[in-house]
């Protein structure tokens, strides 16, 4: 009786875990957070690409560090708490102190930050880090804390006032995470010289080195009870150490290069480890493999995941995706955080009301409504590199890393065009709407005619890969760009080179005409923007710092992105810097204005895309 009652529960706890799976796919995408917007920004698409994920000690939060700060989840039921924002770069890592009080958060901009947990408020900065900090977090009491960075140190800092106690050097390149014996007696450091070094956490003194990867370690754990240790690399296994000894007690074999991270779960009984697409789950006294927890379905590796304090759950995140909640014993999913992604790709429609996006590192096409920001269709498509609409809006014509463009209307797939020989870089409509021409790492532009798909021309000329091409505003021009630092202008209609213009001394990323076809501005990714006379080829002015750039609808301002997180509006006509607007935490990777004039939007490598309020120019 009692073991037919037990087979009911458990049958009646799969029906709750299937039907809560079941809302959480098909409930309606929540719009995304307004917390913390940049100053000028008025919408905000994207959340940030996660980089790491940590419980509080009483399991309630979910403290997850990303590219645009630290959010924090209501872990039990859902929900958004808070953003922590302070760093002005990519956040690395974050970890609550055992007493569950504090936050500690390592990022790119060289800094490890101290947040009061319950009120959000920046307490400390502890600033000694040449580069970017990998890692940080708290000793077992508390009291201290230790930070892994690229610029191959360890520190170690008091907890209480931020001063800095010992600096552990000995790792000849990047330290890519460092952390605590449970005892608190040995700090574990992971390294990418491939090697793994034990110090003592009272005196910093180095006691030994763990030799034998042949790939960047990336990890470096103890088990709870501080007997073994476990460490990951890139040469795609896992191994695991007597802690006292140092000797090399088993390795296990990890699917790809892409398993990088390792946790022992709260009893020691198991080791976790990103493994390619999946959550791999080990025995830990044995190295043997079990069931793993998930595989991915969105082809992101498990990069980020944490464990419960009670053990029951994990949360999971791949490169560019949701976070997910899993109940272990059952491999049940039982939450997701959305809104966590990349873009690489962008692009607005010709009405501007919708903004459509692609996350490189994941085969979807996500598209979002520009007045509220909420998701509304993600289509599971091949990587696409290049995003653009067609004049009418119907349609997409997307380049691809297997050479092919394609053609799609809503989510069915007209054409697929074949010719280049290697990556697509970019692809666009005509304004006429009659043709198509992609860019490509072969040298060539392509035109494609863009009812039926035919190859129409082969422009040959750029010595190296073209980055970008765009017609002019009357169909009769097309504009080229390439890493051989050179725009070049064709006949359309012929495909005859008409100019080659000179003046760049490095790569250009993008070219585009102005709205009258009377200029054309180009820039390259380290440091110019050209103004060019569109029929003479003529230089007519240089805007410096710049990486991507585009006109406005009215043709009297130029938006550019640059590598310094930065996007600036230029006067057009006499270069002068109307206005610099920070709010991206990495690389801007594309910029647009809106046809109302008075919206810009812009995209960085941070996975945000913001929009913002330029009315006052």
């Amino acid at each position: 009786m009692n073991n037919l009652r037990g087979a009911k529960r458990f049958l009646l706890f799969l029906c709750a875990c299937f039907f809560m799976c079941a809302a959480l796919e098909a409930r309606s995408p929540p719009l995304i957070s307004q917390l913390g917007l940049p100053d000028g920004v008025k919408l905000r698409i994207g959340r940030g690409s996660v980089q790491s994920l940590a419980y509080s000690p009483d399991g309630k939060r979910l403290a997850v560090a990303s590219s645009i700060g630290v959010w924090i989840y209501d872990a039990l039921y859902g929900g958004e708490i808070a953003l922590l924002q302070g760093h002005t770069r990519q956040v690395n890592s974050a970890s609550y102190s055992p007493d569950g009080k504090r936050i500690v958060s390592a990022g790119n901009d060289g800094a490890v930050r101290v947040w009061d947990a319950e009120t959000e408020a920046l307490l400390n900065t502890l600033e000694g880090h040449i580069s970017f900090v990998n890692s940080a977090s708290y000793s077992p009491d508390g009291k201290r804390i230790v930070s892994a960075g690229y610029d191959g140190a360890v520190r170690v800092w008091d907890a209480e006032t931020g001063s800095l106690l010992h600096t552990l050097k000995g790792h000849r390149y990047s330290v890519n995470s460092a952390s605590y014996s449970p005892d608190g007696k040995r700090i574990v450091s992971a390294s990418g010289n491939r090697t793994v070094r034990v110090w003592d956490a009272e005196t910093g003194a180095f006691i030994k080195a763990l030799e034998g990867h042949t790939g960047s370690v990336e990890t470096a754990v103890y088990s709870p009870d501080g007997k073994r240790i476990a460490t990951a690399s890139s040469d795609g296994t896992a191994r695991i150490w007597d802690s006292d000894t140092g000797a090399w007690l088993n390795t296990l074999e990890m699917e790809s290069d892409r398993g990088i991270m390792l946790a022992y779960s709260p009893d020691g009984r198991h080791l976790a480890g990103g493994n390619g697409y999946m959550l791999q789950l080990w025995n830990a006294a044995y190295g043997s493999p079990l069931q793993p927890i998930f595989r991915s379905a969105s082809n992101s590796a498990a990069s980020s995941f944490a464990f419960s304090p009670d053990g029951h759950s994990v949360a999971a995140a791949g490169l560019g995706g949701p976070i997910y909640i899993w109940n272990i014993k059952f491999r049940a999913r039982v939450r997701a955080f959305e809104g966590h992604t990349n873009f690489g790709a962008v692009a607005l429609s010709p009405d501007n009301k919708h903004v459509v996006a692609a996350d490189p590192m994941r085969t979807f096409i996500c598209i979002y409504d520009v007045s509220a920001g909420a998701l509304l269709e993600a289509y599971n498509m091949r990587r696409a590199v290049s995003l653009n609409y067609s004049p009418n809006g119907r349609r997409l014509v997307i380049g691809y890393r297997d050479r092919t463009v394609r053609i799609w209307e809503d989510t069915k797939q007209l054409y697929k065009l074949k010719g280049h020989t290697i990556r697509v870089s970019s692809a666009s409509y005509s304004p006429d709407g009659k043709r198509i021409a992609s860019a490509s790492w072969d040298k060539t532009v392509r035109v494609w005619d863009a009812e039926t798909g035919a190859l129409i021309h082969t422009l040959k000329g750029h010595k190296y890969a073209v980055h970008s091409a765009s017609y002019s505003p009357d169909s009769r021009r097309i504009a080229s760009a390439g890493a051989d630092g050179t725009v070049r202008i064709w006949d359309a209609e012929t495909g005859a080179p008409l100019h080659t213009l000179t003046g760049h001394w490095t790569e250009i990323h993008s070219v585009s005409y102005s709205p009258n076809g009377k200029r054309i501005v180009s820039a390259d990714r380290y440091g110019k923007t050209i103004i060019w006379d569109a029929e003479t080829g003529a230089r007519l002015r240089t805007l410096k710092g710049r990486f991507w750039a585009a006109y406005s609808p009215d043709g009297k301002m130029i938006v550019s992105g640059a590598m310094d997180t930065t996007v600036c509006v230029w006067d057009a006509e006499t270069g002068a810097l109307l206005k610099k607007l920070e709010g991206h935490t990495e690389h801007i990777n594309w910029a647009a204005f809106l046809q109302d004039g008075k919206t810009l939007a812009s995209s960085g490598f941070d996975g945000t895309i913001l929009f913002w309020d330029i009315s006052d120019l």
